[in-house]
Formats: structure tokens, C-alpha cells, sequence
């Protein structure tokens, strides 16, 4: 079945949109993971994963979206950072484009772990305005994906074993370039903001953890862990896309939510 926003011909997309209500939007960003993987990872690796779990859970998937979080990458050539309040009006008119084709329901899957306190931050600021669509972001882990239990060798990271696999498993062969992986193994965090100045929070946590924006052990990476994870994942992601469906208390705490925001407004 044909999921794709960009690939949809009207009738189709017309037809999905109003039986299903729901979109999903991988985002992802522009940044980048070590010498030896492409930059635009974290979008392709959602992408994939969207679309898998709307084959098992029929919605319409947006095309890849790149543009996330990545002031702490704007160090490394490739990356594409834009201004803060760019970002979030971007992704604010983006959704609102969704809307306004049919779609009820909108589901936010990303793929770069320094979107999450920009989309948790996001999300709060929604509730500034009325609009005629509910949002959710996916976050965490399901069964599937913990029934992996011990899928790799060495702990998850950025542009390590997990990343590098999961690339490996949604990319033709070749782009993924082990030979150009040139920093000595086990990659260690360099400096723990958190023990050096305890209590004290810095933007450059990550930069002075690692460095060069690569983890662990991208070596031990293989294409069989990267298609297990993602399979695991786009099974979680269609049973999450299914209780969202049926979800009927986020809508009605909204339009509560709406009431009682236009009763202040209004003096009552």
C-alpha cells in the first residue's frame, strides 16, 4: 500500500487522509555522525521506520523533514542549524500545512536525540494557540524493541554501533563508509560536565563530552542488528499509531483546555 505523501496520487491521498485522519512526520536533522556515515541519518532511519509501521498501520507519512536541533553540530561542516525562533515557526506552519489537508491527528517520530527538549519545548508552546488538530510526539521504547534486549555489543550512541547499524539497514550498500571510521575505539566521553561542575548546566554538555560527534564503537556495527532494531521499532510505532487513533481524551482535554484559555480571555 502506498503511504507515501510524495508519492500518492490525489485520489489516493484524499482517500487516506479522510479514512485514517492521521500523518506522520519523521524529523531528523542535518549533522554530522563521524567520518564514515552520511549526514542526513537521522531523518533517513525515521523515514524508514514511519513507513514501516504504516504499512502495518495505515496513515499518510510526510516526506523526510531534515531541519532539527543541531546548535551543539554547527561546529562540523554539513550541518544545517537554524535560528531558534526560525525552527520553531517553521515546524509551527509545517503543521498547520498538514492540517489544513484533512488531517486530524498529527504524529511527530524523531530520529536525532537533540530534538527532544526542542520538541518538548515545542509542544508547550502549541497550547499559545487554537488550532483544529491534536499533536503527538512519540518518544521512548516499546515490547518489540525491548524484546531485543542485549542487540548490541556496546552501549547506544551517537554514530556508534547502534546508529551505524541502523543506517546500514535503511541505506544502499557503500554509503555507510567503515573504512573512513579513522578515531580509536572504544570513543569515551572526553570531559563530564556533570562531575566537574556539579549542579551546573552548560549548552556545550555534548560538545565536551564528545568532541568529534562520534560514540562508542561504530566498528562493531552490522546491517542484520540495524534491520532487526528497525523492524522492532516500526512495530512498536504502528501499535502506538493504533491507540492514537482511538485516542479520545488528549482531543477532549484540549477543547477543555481551549474553553477554559477563551473564559480568561474573555473575563469570566
Amino acid at each position: 500500500m502506498q503511504v507515501r505523501w510524495e508519492y500518492l496520487t490525489p485520489p489516493e491521498f484524499k482517500k487516506l487522509a479522510k479514512e485514517e485522519q492521521i500523518c506522520i512526520l519523521p524529523i531528523g536533522s542535518l549533522e554530522r555522525h563521524g567520518e564514515h556515515m552520511p549526514y542526513g541519518t537521522d531523518a533517513l532511519v525515521a523515514h524508514e521506520i514511519a513507513l514501516r509501521a504504516a504499512q502495518i498501520e495505515p496513515c499518510v507519512v510526510f516526506p523526510h523533514y531534515w531541519f532539527g536541533q543541531v546548535h551543539e553540530a554547527a561546529a562540523f561542516a554539513g550541518a544545517i542549524n537554524f535560528p531558534t525562533r526560525l525552527l520553531l515557526e517553521m515546524l509551527e506552519v509545517l503543521l498547520d500545512q498538514i492540517a489544513h489537508n484533512g488531517f486530524k491527528k498529527i504524529v511527530i517520530l524523531s530520529g536525532h536525540g537533540g530534538n527532544t527538549h526542542f520538541l518538548d519545548y515545542f509542544a508547550m508552546s502549541q497550547l499559545d494557540r487554537e488550532v483544529d488538530y491534536t499533536l503527538y510526539i512519540l518518544r521512548g521504547v516499546g515490547k518489540h524493541t525491548r524484546a531485543l534486549g542485549n542487540l548490541y555489543d556496546t552501549t547506544p550512541g551517537h554514530a556508534g554501533e547502534s546508529e551505524t547499524s541502523n543506517c546500514m539497514a535503511v541505506t544502499p550498500d557503500g554509503v555507510v563508509k567503515m573504512e573512513q571510521q579513522i578515531y580509536e575505539e572504544p570513543i569515551l566521553p572526553k570531559y563530564d560536565l556533570e562531575k566537574a561542575l556539579p549542579g551546573v548546566h552548560s549548552g556545550l554538555w555534548w560538545y565536551a563530552k564528545y568532541p568529534e560527534n562520534v560514540t562508542e564503537s561504530p566498528s562493531y556495527a552490522t546491517k542484520e542488528k540495524g534491520e532487526a532494531m528497525i523492524q522492532a521499532r516500526a512495530q512498536d510505532v504502528a501499535e502506538t499509531l493504533r491507540a492514537i487513533k482511538a485516542d479520545t481524551l488528549l482531543p477532549t482535554l484540549q477543547r477543555e483546555y481551549y474553553d477554559r484559555v477563551r473564559k480568561v480571555r474573555d473575563g469570566e
